[in-house]
């Protein structure tokens, strides 16, 4: 197909005006001013889309959530986090299925790919028939699956891990397995050496599918470090969560870091050594008390730093805008500086440097070559006139119901604000009625 007669954001670099993009299979093969691009290509054969008076940019990459956690969207609200985890979030997800794990991420995914977002990084439990994975593959979503690593459940984690990577990794080019364990406070270290062990075993194995990364909650609580020292009695050099981890010889240039809010000087110099990466919350992180991560620091050091929504049981949403929007404005209050997080850098971080920090090098741009994960916005509306600085528009007057068509993998899968095959209301009415039946169980479980 041909994209033509929009403004074609390539990157957080590069746009053109009246531009066209070309593709072909699932690749972008050309992209260009209009009039060129259909001298080139024009009598190829090719479908043509007018897209005049659009906005064409890379998919939006959502690096860290837990897409099924829909069934809890608003179910523990205003808790700490302790609390919220351990006394509600754990209790209910005991009474999860594997059919519970795939209808909350199909309405996940039909979120996220509504609000522009065509790749996800998800951690949560694994079924070994019906799981995040298979949800994504019914709705022709991307996604980075972490198979969810616990203490308490650690050969099973183990097992999952491994079934997961050899049944799901690379499938039909859209999905890809993660090891993930959950936290260094449920992660003892005898398994976080095991867990990275089998990742690297899988990697030589199936690497050739895509990277297997390993990511984790990383220096979410200001109380981690303690509750670490305590619960598996061990030495925690420098209070750096960081140092510990690269003391069990699990860091590398794989390994992504969701949240990093308490970060010293030690964890820092440590991710800058292993080349580790941060995925950043702000909404979640403020929803619930935890903090902000100090991302110009973490640019500066020259960390890759991208974006993730959290759980919806957290956020409460799957909307990466509004994390765009956050994500540029968290630290200039705090630093005293509005020149900090600057618009095109938050779109870098949702695009290309999500992308990268998920093992892509082909994600994040439009530029030939690369896989055509794409999505088209509509800015013929009062919010977004006028236009003086599209990545501006982008990240502080843009919103999720500004998304018109998306581009999965070469495929149309949302166009004209519909999925063609999908039946929404249906899965919104399944997960209704499912929600309800097991907040009736938990509440009687609690009483």
């Amino acid at each position: 197909m041909i994209l033509k007669g929009g403004w074609i954001v390539q990157d957080y670099r590069r746009n053109i005006r009246d531009g066209a993009v070309v593709i072909e299979d699932n690749k972008i093969i050309d992209v260009g001013y209009t009039d060129e691009i259909m001298r080139r290509h024009g009598g190829a054969g090719h479908d043509i889309i007018d897209i005049k008076g659009k906005i064409v940019i890379p998919g939006i990459i959502n690096s860290h959530t837990h897409i099924s956690m829909t069934l809890l969207r608003g179910y523990a609200d205003d808790l700490l986090l302790k609390d919220w985890l351990e006394k509600y979030i754990w209790p209910y997800e005991k009474l999860l299925t594997g059919s519970d794990f795939e209808l909350g991420a199909m309405l996940g995914a039909i979120e996220s790919i509504a609000s522009g977002v065509t790749n996800v990084c998800s951690m949560y439990h694994y079924d070994r028939d019906r799981n995040e994975a298979t949800a994504l593959l019914k709705v022709g979503m991307r996604g980075t699956i972490g198979i969810a690593i616990f203490t308490w459940d650690a050969e099973g984690s183990l097992n999952n891990f491994k079934d997961a990577v050899k049944r799901f990794h690379g499938y039909n080019g859209l999905i890809r397995i993660a090891s993930c364990p959950h936290a260094p406070y449920t992660v003892d270290p005898d398994l976080w050496i095991k867990s990275e062990e089998l990742r690297r075993e899988l990697l030589e194995k199936y690497g050739d599918k895509g990277r297997i990364i390993v990511t984790s909650h990383i220096a979410e609580d200001w109380n981690e470090v303690e509750m670490v020292r305590k619960r598996f009695n061990v030495d925690i050099p420098s209070d750096s969560i960081l140092r510990y981890l690269e003391n069990l010889g699990v860091l590398s240039s794989d390994f992504l870091a969701a949240h990093g809010i308490y970060l010293n000087e030690v964890d820092i110099e440590v991710m800058k050594r292993y080349d580790v990466k941060l995925a950043h919350n702000p909404v979640a992180n403020m929803k619930l008390g935890m903090g902000y991560a100090d991302t110009p620091k973490l640019i500066d050091n020259g960390i890759k730093v991208s974006l993730g929504t959290d759980g919806p049981a957290s956020n409460n949403t799957l909307d990466m805008f509004e994390t765009m929007k956050f994500a540029a404005l968290i630290n200039k209050p705090i630093k005293r500086d509005p020149r900090v997080t600057p618009a095109n850098l938050i779109f870098r971080m949702a695009t290309e440097y999500g992308a990268l920090n998920l093992g892509y090098t082909s994600l994040g741009k439009i530029e030939p070559g690369y896989i055509a994960d794409i999505v088209i916005l509509d800015f013929n509306k009062p919010h977004l006139t006028p236009i003086y600085d599209i990545y501006s528009h982008l990240v502080y007057a843009c919103k999720a119901s500004d998304v018109d068509t998306v581009i999965i993998n070469g495929k149309i899968v949302y166009e004209s604000k519909a999925f063609h095959d999908i039946d929404i209301y249906e899965i919104m009415d399944r997960v209704e009625s499912r929600s309800m039946e097991l907040y009736e169980k938990v509440r009687e479980v609690n009483s």
